[in-house]
C-alpha cells in the first residue's frame, strides 16, 4: 500500500486492474494462438492504450506493434505475458529494466510441473525491480469498473447490462473459474464487478486480493475458489476474518479429498489440507463455505441483491403443491424453519384465497392468476405480522408461458385470451412488488423454473434474485441467515 496524496491508503491492486495503458506479449494475428483470441477480447470495451510487442507483424489486431520495449512509446502501466515458458524469465527482466511496474504472467510451466525453481526467479525478478504480478499460470483480470472501459483481458467476453453496477468480486486459483464461467455469469445476471485469477500465487496471492476487496467501496461481496492455501496460513486467516467482517465471502474449497489435493499440486501447486480444518477456518471467521461451485456463484447472487434476513423463520408462498413440499422439505432439511401460521393470520389468509388454497405455510395457491393476490396481499398480510424473518416464493408465469401456448396451438383462439391485459396487470402488480420488497427491507428469495420468462428478467434488473429449483433458493437463504446471524452475535 502506499499513500495518496489525500492521505488515504491505497492498495496496489487498483493500480493492477485499473490500467491506462497495458503492453501485450504473445498476441499476434494469429487467431489460433492464445494470445491474440486474450487481445481480441480486450480491445472489444477496453478504451485505454494497448501496446502490442511482436518481433515481425507491424500491426497487430489494428494496432501498430512494437518489437522491443525500448519501441514503446511510454511505459505501459501493465505488461501481459503470453509467451513460451522459456521466454518468461528474460522478458519480465527486460520489462523490469523498462521501469515497468504491474504484470499478469499467463504462461504455464512452473511450481504446477515441479519447476518451483524457475517461479521463484520470476518472484526473484519482480522484487529487484520493484514489480507486482499476477500468476504465472493464470488467466488474469476482468474489471467493469476500470475507468478506461472494461478491462478483461481473459478469452472470454463480458459485460453488465448498461444500468447494473457490479458489486460482486471473484477471486480464484483457477483462470476457468474466472474466464469460462462468464458466459453463464452473464445470462445468469449474476452482477460481477471484478474477477481476480491469482494462479500459482509467485508474488500476488488470495490474501492481497482479500486485503484489497475489504475495502474496495464497490464490492458488496466476494466468491473465492481455493485449492489450498500455499503460504502465510496466518495473514491468510486473518485477512479473511477481517473481510468477512465488512462483507460476505462465500469460499468453495477443493483440495480436502485424496484426489482433490493431488489434482490441486498438479494445477496450480496447491497443497492442500484436511477439509475440516477448511470448514473450521470458514466458522471461525464468518466465511461461508459452499458446497459446490454452482452454490459459490448462487450464494454470490443472492447476497448481491437480498436484505439481511433478522433470523431463520420462512414464510412460503407457492402456486403448486408439489413446490411447496419441495420448499418447506429443502427448507427444513438446511436448518430453516417453517413455522406454521398463527389462527389469526391463517383466518385473515383464508379471507382472500379461494377455498382449495392452503392457508397455512407454506401456502399453496393452487391454480391462481390474480396477481394483486399473489405478489400484494398475501405477502405483505405474512410479512406484517412479524412471524416470519424471510419470504421464499415459488411460480411466476409472464407473458412468455402464454406466448409459448399460443404458438405451441398455432396461434388459434387468439382473440380469446386477454395476453395484453394480463401482461399490463403482471406489469403493474411486479412494480409494486419490487416498490413494496425494497421499501420495506423485506429479504425474499424466489425459484422459476422458466428462468427466461419476463417477469424473471423484470425482478431481476430491478434488484430481485430468483432462483430455478426451490432447494437452491432455500440453500442461499440458509447461507445470508448463517452469515448475518453470525454477524449479529459476534
Amino acid at each position: 500500500m502506499k499513500i495518496t496524496k489525500d492521505q488515504t491508503m491505497t492498495h496496489f491492486l487498483e493500480e493492477l486492474l485499473n490500467p491506462k495503458s497495458v503492453a501485450v506479449l504473445g498476441a499476434s494475428n494469429n487467431f489460433l494462438t492464445m494470445g491474440t483470441g486474450q487481445l481480441y477480447v480486450l480491445r472489444t470495451r477496453y478504451r485505454g492504450k494497448v501496446f502490442p510487442i511482436h518481433p515481425s507483424e507491424n500491426t497487430v489486431l489494428g494496432y501498430p506493434a512494437f518489437q522491443s520495449f525500448e519501441d514503446l512509446p511510454e511505459i505501459p502501466d501493465l505488461l501481459v505475458v503470453i509467451l513460451p515458458t522459456r521466454l518468461v524469465m528474460e522478458y519480465l527482466e527486460k520489462a523490469g529494466q523498462f521501469g515497468i511496474r504491474f504484470a499478469i504472467v499467463v504462461s504455464a510451466g512452473f511450481s504446477e510441473v515441479g519447476k518451483p525453481e524457475d517461479q521463484q526467479k520470476l518472484d526473484d525478478i519482480a522484487k529487484q525491480y520493484g514489480m507486482r504480478f499476477l500468476g504465472p499460470n493464470c488467466i488474469g483480470i476482468v474489471n467493469n469498473h476500470c475507468p478506461d472501459g472494461n478491462f478483461n483481458c481473459t478469452w472470454f467476453p463480458f459485460e453488465l447490462p448498461e444500468a447494473q453496477e457490479g458489486n460482486v468480486s471473484l477471486v480464484s486459483q483457477s483462470g476457468s473459474w474466472i474466464s469460462q464461467v462468464l458466459i453463464w455469469v452473464e445470462r445468469r445476471g449474476l452482477r460481477l464487478g471484478k474477477a481476480v485469477s491469482v494462479g500459482n500465487e509467485a508474488n500476488v496471492n488470495i490474501t492481497d486480493c482479500f486485503e484489497y476487496f475489504r475495502d474496495d467501496p464497490k464490492t458488496k461481496v466476494v466468491a473465492t475458489y481455493i485449492e489450498g492455501v500455499k503460504s502465510e496460513g496466518r495473514q491468510f486467516v486473518k485477512a479473511l476474518r477481517e473481510l468477512a467482517e465488512k462483507k460476505p465471502v462465500i469460499v468453495h474449497y477443493v483440495g480436502g479429498t485424496e484426489a482433490g489435493a493431488r489434482a490441486g499440486i498438479s494445477h496450480t501447486a496447491s497443497l492442500g489440507g484436511s477439509s475440516s480444518v477448511y470448514e473450521t477456518i470458514f466458522k471461525q471467521t464468518g466465511a461461508i463455505r459452499a458446497p459446490t461451485m454452482e452454490e459459490l456463484y448462487e450464494f454470490a447472487h443472492a447476497f448481491s441483491l437480498t436484505y439481511p434476513p433478522s433470523g431463520n423463520k420462512v414464510g412460503i408462498i407457492t402456486n403448486s403443491g408439489g413446490p411447496a413440499v419441495t420448499f418447506a422439505d429443502s427448507c427444513e432439511r438446511y436448518g430453516l424453519r417453517v413455522p406454521s401460521f398463527s389462527e389469526n393470520l391463517k383466518e385473515s389468509i383464508k379471507q382472500v384465497v379461494r377455498p382449495t388454497a392452503s392457508p397455512n405455510n407454506p401456502i399453496d395457491l393452487t391454480f391462481d392468476m390474480d396477481f394483486g393476490l399473489i405478489y400484494n396481499e398475501i405477502p405483505k398480510l405474512i410479512w406484517q405480522t412479524g412471524e416470519v424473518d424471510a419470504l421464499l416464493y415459488y411460480g411466476l408465469f409472464g407473458g412468455s408461458m402464454m406466448e409459448r401456448m399460443l404458438k405451441f396451438g398455432n396461434y388459434e383462439f387468439v382473440e380469446m385470451l386477454p395476453t395484453m391485459v394480463m401482461d399490463h396487470l403482471l406489469k403493474e402488480n411486479l412494480t409494486n412488488f419490487v416498490r413494496w420488497i425494497h421499501e420495506e427491507k423485506v429479504p425474499i428469495l424466489i425459484s422459476c423454473l422458466d428462468t427466461a420468462d419476463e417477469a424473471v428478467e423484470y425482478l431481476q434488473t430491478n434488484n430481485i434474485a430468483v432462483f430455478k429449483w426451490p432447494s437452491m433458493a432455500a440453500r442461499a437463504m440458509k447461507a445470508l441467515v448463517d452469515y448475518y446471524g453470525y454477524k449479529k452475535n459476534r
